[in-house]
């Protein structure tokens, strides 16, 4: 293997040799670059799932490719810093990485997101270029809490202690380089929805998906928080970033052995294509 597996970081020479070898399988972060409170950087959600791969990698064999650092944030609008595309601009620019990759060899393609709101844009994304790659390459989209148990999501992220520039976001960012955290900024702060009748949770997609400034909107006054970033800690964000890993790594795994099972199906009714038929 070459001193690094972040591609970044490596030569061509270094990729085609890893791939002469067999490899075939690159984890690309898929972030967004918003607000994090005023204690947190904007690319939280791109150093968090790059932070992940890193982690992941040796145990999958695998590279880690350049993060993607814009996705879908129109819920975020009106926050300072904030940089967010359009569902079409994001949709082909996931299509142009994973075709790249996938003409340079490549076979096992995870996109790994760090930002919720990509998630179901992510997967549809993926379903429309399908029949641009050549079949024997797989695109496995999916965020890197996918695979966490219940309990140890919500030590971290969820109902109890927030999901957005809380304790376990700002413990992951602060495990990586605690200068990249300000917490003398850093201040609590969880939304006032009023009286529900179902719960903040069950608003998530109708509202926050489909209103641009929904998010921010609610959270202004917090500076962009959900959660209680107050309670972060280095040694917590290890922990997560622990946990973290070996979901990624089993959620590769058994898409691998659930595709063995579905491939030859889907694959049945569909021309074979090579690489050069595009």
């Amino acid at each position: 293997m070459p001193g690094s597996q972040f591609m970044p970081e490596m030569t061509s020479r270094e990729v085609r040799d890893y791939l002469e070898r067999g490899g075939r399988t690159v984890l690309v972060p898929v972030g967004s670059t918003e607000d994090h409170g005023d204690h947190g950087p904007l690319w939280t959600d791109v150093y968090i799932p790059q932070e992940v791969a890193k982690h992941a990698a040796p145990e999958l064999d695998a590279l880690v490719g350049p993060p993607i650092p814009f996705g879908i944030a129109h819920d975020h609008r009106g926050a300072p810093g904030l940089i967010h595309l359009r569902l079409e601009t994001f949709t082909a620019l996931l299509q142009d990485v994973v075709v790249s990759l996938a003409d340079g060899g490549f076979t096992r393609i995870v996109l790994l997101n760090g930002h919720y709101v990509n998630t179901w844009a992510m997967a549809y994304a993926v379903a429309q270029f399908a029949d641009e790659l050549s079949t024997d390459v797989r695109v496995y989209p999916f965020p890197y809490w996918q695979g966490l148990p219940a309990e140890q999501a919500g030590a971290y992220i969820g109902p109890d202690v927030g999901i957005h520039a809380n304790v376990g976001e700002t413990s992951v960012v602060m495990a990586i380089d605690e200068n990249l955290v300000d917490m003398d900024q850093a201040r609590d702060f969880m939304p006032d929805f009023g009286e529900l009748r179902t719960h903040p949770f069950a608003l998530l997609d109708p509202v926050f998906l489909a209103t641009p400034g929904s998010f921010w909107s609610l959270l202004e006054e917090g500076g962009g928080v959900w959660g209680s970033p107050t309670e972060s800690t280095a040694e917590k964000g290890d922990e997560f970033i622990r946990w973290c890993k070996d979901a990624v790594v089993n959620v590769v795994r058994d898409m691998d052995d659930v595709h063995d099972q579905i491939e030859p199906g889907y694959r049945a009714s569909a021309p074979p294509r090579s690489h050069g038929d595009r």
